[in-house]
């Protein structure tokens, strides 16, 4: 009787073994477990209709002046990953265009695929990262909406259209 007792507490030993040992983590003993896109610097895109924080979209772009090659947008505040992109007056293809990370990020370069060769106005452009490649695809990727507030004496006021965006004289010097 006693060789009975002892197989049958061998048995839930050896059972809840088994079980256990199909929960711990993939990685093996010393390895670290992979990095999510969030934890390893790339911009994560959430899904439609949802952003990645309960920030509001907003950019703040100033005049300024330089040597053509690049802009600085003063403040770039963005809910989800996506892209900071750069267009001249009258221009539809863009100029330029950075990466940026959920959050509030100042001081945001730009640097313009052609410099500029003469002083012109600016407008500089969230883009949502639409289609979650990481890389700015201007036939993919969307503007980014502006925030619908109570309020309609925001500084875009006279601006016609209703995406994030904000405008700079730039004079080359």
């Amino acid at each position: 009787m006693t060789r009975c007792r002892r197989s049958l507490l061998v048995l839930p030993t050896a059972a809840a073994l088994i079980l256990l040992s199909g929960c711990g983590d993939d990685a093996p003993e010393g390895d670290a477990p992979a990095s999510s896109p969030a934890t390893a610097g790339e911009t994560t895109v959430a899904p439609e209709g949802e952003s990645g924080s309960d920030q509001q979209a907003d950019l703040e772009f100033e005049d300024q002046s330089g040597d053509g090659s690049s802009v600085v947008v003063d403040t770039v505040s963005a809910p989800q990953g996506g892209f900071v992109v750069v267009t001249a007056e009258g221009a539809d293809a863009p100029l330029g265009s950075v990466q940026v990370q959920v959050g509030t990020t100042d001081d945001v370069q730009v640097p313009l695929d052609t410099p500029l060769t003469a002083s012109t106005d600016l407008t500089a452009t969230l883009v949502a990262d639409t289609d979650g490649d990481g890389a700015f695809d201007p036939t993919a990727d969307e503007a980014v909406p502006e925030p619908i507030s109570g309020d309609d004496s925001s500084d875009d006021a006279s601006d016609d259209t209703d995406v994030v965006d904000d405008g700079a004289a730039y004079s080359l010097g």
